[in-house]
């Protein structure tokens, strides 16, 4: 009789499909199943994370930062906490991915908004001046480059661009400023005849001496 009243034994569900790839992805991240959730995972953080910025944080976290905040989800996720995960559909998943992704966005501005009132204050100037920042390229190294053209133009569109305009150039040389504008045109048709590659090195010779004639080089 005690035995007719005893309770079966439940069996135990089969896990489903997501949470085989869920496993399969703590296991082995190289599988197809594992790859393919993968993929799906970063794209939604990423996209979660574009929407916060956009929303909440645009004046603290840059874009580089944000890419710094995938990746720390993703870590998070594969090292420990997708094993926390009960779900059994794919929309549990992302609600569960996504409580994550929000808590290490906030995280990021809170940090970026410490920092920024920490410079706003009095030690703002001395934690800059322990902070060297490195000349960039183009600032530590200047090039030259070569100019196609003859002495005669090369020197003309100098001239015309330490005057700063067609008209001063006409004054200091007596001539009409239409004069200037049919030199300044016949140069120009002969840029124009020249080759692809001595094309591309006036036009590099023509911005670095307007930046020595706009004071930026010495």
């Amino acid at each position: 009789m005690d035995t007719l009243c005893q309770t079966p034994p439940v069996a135990s569900e089969a896990p489903t499909q997501l949470q085989q790839q869920v496993q399969a992805l703590l296991c082995d991240r190289h599988a197809p199943e594992a790859r393919a959730l993968f993929i799906t995972l970063a794209g939604y953080v990423d996209r979660r994370l574009q929407t916060l910025v956009r929303n909440r944080y645009a004046d603290l976290l840059s874009g580089a930062e944000r890419e710094e905040v995938v990746a720390d989800v993703l870590y998070e996720l594969l090292n420990g906490a997708l094993s926390g995960f009960r779900g059994q559909v794919l929309p549990e998943l992302l609600a569960y991915v996504r409580r994550i992704s929000d808590r290490h966005c906030w995280k990021a501005a809170r940090r970026r908004i410490r920092e920024r009132d920490a410079l706003d204050g009095d030690a703002g100037d001395v934690v800059r001046a322990w902070s060297v920042v490195p000349p960039a390229p183009d600032e530590a190294v200047v090039y030259v480059p070569e100019c196609p053209l003859d002495n005669r133009d090369r020197d003309y569109l100098i001239d015309l661009l330490a005057s700063g305009s067609r008209a001063e150039l006409a004054r200091v040389h007596g001539v009409s400023r239409a004069a200037v504008t049919q030199r300044v045109q016949r140069i120009k048709q002969r840029i124009a005849k020249m080759s692809a590659l001595d094309v591309d090195a006036t036009e590099a010779w023509m911005q670095h001496e307007a930046r020595r004639a706009a004071g930026e080089l010495r």
